[in-house]
């Protein structure tokens, strides 16, 4: 009987001692599984992350050549049909098929007296922009007041701060100096006191809020000479210069010709500063005054009709995948340079 019992007592130790390692090994295939699922999911999020790159790559690319061929043709002179080409252009860049996806080249354009915007297919000129690193304080302080919610004493240290970060020396803000204002922040950081580098640098600057970079973001730049192209530039951006909105309505009218639409084939274009006024003025009557605060601008320097910077947006997806990738490019045209890639 003893014998018996010892023989199964036998057997179920041995039932149990395969059982644990029936538990283990399941425990320590399960584990490796996951493992792998991991890994596959990784190396599948890269190749994918990877496509997009390729796509969103490929569409700036497109845009980059369709800027030279347009830059070649005509000469460097920049034209109704260039503008159009650029700027407003769906069967270019609205589907730009590939291999592995599809890319979609656009930008948000601001529109009319309104500051209403439209999506536009083809890229931005970032000279229809105000430069921050040559705008006088003034044209700063009356474009923060016309695109942000910010009142005059707001606009004011805004655009105080603005030029105290780019500049050699102090400049006073309300109450204290901007240099202690960074000094005295929980993680201090000095002013720069060069010319800004990348828009983003806003964000760094005393006043701006998110908000507020947001609703700046459209209307200035880093780059160019500080001229503004008269033929891209947007409404707000006129009336940083100074220009009030009666002049402004005519020379965008002119500009958009017969259609009344902007960056079409029949868009009026100007090719010599110093004329602007007197061409508006054969569409349109001027007043003497209105076509001081023109002729003003073209005796300062701040007005040109041509660009030399874009900025391109490149959008990509690729099939069955919800993700996106989105590549932003600024290039030099004149130079043959891009100046700035980012990806989001």
């Amino acid at each position: 009987m003893l014998r018996i019992m010892n023989k199964y007592n036998q057997k179920g130790s041995i039932l149990i001692f395969s059982l644990w390692i029936v538990a283990l090994l399941t425990v320590f295939v399960v584990q490796i599984g996951m493992r792998i699922r991991q890994r596959v999911t990784v190396l599948s999020r890269i190749e994918t992350t990877a496509s997009l790159r390729h796509v969103a790559a490929s569409g700036v690319k497109k845009a980059l050549s369709t800027l030279k061929l347009d830059f070649e043709k005509n000469n460097q002179v920049y034209t109704a049909y260039g503008k159009h080409f650029r700027h407003n252009n769906d069967s270019k860049f609205s589907n730009i098929v590939l291999p592995t996806g599809t890319a979609r080249v656009f930008y948000k354009s601001s529109e009319g007296l309104s500051g209403g915007s439209a999506m536009r297919f083809g890229f931005v000129d970032e000279e229809r922009k105000l430069n921050i690193n040559t705008a006088e304080h003034s044209e700063i302080q009356r474009l923060i007041e016309s695109v942000t919610e910010a009142d005059v004493d707001k606009a004011t240290d805004i655009a105080n701060a603005i030029v105290s970060w780019r500049e050699i020396g102090d400049v006073e803000l309300i109450g204290f100096y901007s240099d202690d204002y960074y000094a005295q922040l929980p993680y201090p950081y000095e002013p720069r006191k060069i010319p800004f580098e990348l828009i983003d640098e806003l964000r760094l600057l005393r006043g701006v809020t998110e908000d507020i970079f947001q609703a700046l973001f459209p209307y200035v730049t880093v780059y160019g000479n500080g001229k503004v192209n008269i033929n891209t530039v947007s409404v707000p951006v006129l009336r940083a210069l100074g220009l009030d909105d009666a002049v402004i309505d005519k020379l965008v009218a002119v500009r958009q010709g017969p259609d009344g639409m902007e960056s079409t084939v029949d868009d009026y274009i100007f090719h010599k500063t110093f004329d602007v006024a007197s061409e508006v003025a054969a569409f349109i009557d001027l007043d003497e005054s209105e076509i001081t605060q023109i002729d003003s601008l073209n005796r300062s320097q701040k007005i040109g009709t041509n660009s030399f910077f874009y900025t391109i947006e490149s959008h990509a997806t690729i099939p069955n995948q919800n993700d996106t990738l989105s590549a932003i490019c600024t290039y030099n045209l004149r130079e043959n340079r891009i100046e700035y890639w980012r990806e989001k």
